[in-house]
């Protein structure tokens, strides 16, 4: 529990300094306050760290993303009543982006509704304001990288591109 409370301490820091920083660092960190929640929700999380994937923007933010589409996914299995419940997190590198997929097995999200989800005040919660996917896709893009969701044969996935830095 300490643990958790220093790790949440760490990550409410208010840092919204561009900086270059490691996409897996940031997904670690994010990982690390929610892990209570994975358990509790019984999420078998697939992520394997790929070292240091540097971008440039905003860690603190990016880990804010980080985990509010962690909290999206967590409430997805619930509100569908999904058992074996799998998330699937992976890096990967073109020639210009750190790309970073979340795919889960959710079940999915009704195909005329993918279009909306990232606009303002848009929620399919009954209790949402609809600002979560619309402001991941802001700092996104205001990092000069690209938001995107999709369905999968089972579930979704959320798609995050961000330019790496170059050596």
């Amino acid at each position: 529990m300490s643990n958790t409370t220093y790790n949440f301490r760490k990550f409410d820091r208010v840092n919204n300094a561009e900086c270059s920083f490691s996409v897996s660092d940031s997904i670690e960190e994010a990982l690390s306050i929610f892990i209570s929640s994975i358990k509790n929700h019984d999420i078998h999380v697939d992520f394997e760290y790929r070292g240091l994937q540097m971008v440039y923007g905003f860690p603190t933010v990016f880990s804010q993303i980080i985990l509010h589409i962690l909290i999206n996914v967590r409430e997805t299995f619930d509100t569908n009543n999904i058992s074996n419940r799998k998330l699937k997190i992976q890096i990967s590198n073109d020639k210009d982006f750190i790309v970073v997929e979340f795919t889960d097995n959710a079940g999915g999200i009704d195909p005329a509704l993918i279009s909306k989800l990232s606009e303002p005040y848009f929620t399919t919660k009954e209790h949402g304001t609809g600002n979560g996917l619309y402001i991941t896709k802001l700092y996104i893009e205001k990092m000069n990288g690209f938001f995107k969701v999709q369905n999968t044969e089972d579930g979704s996935r959320f798609i995050l591109s961000v330019p790496k830095v170059l050596s």
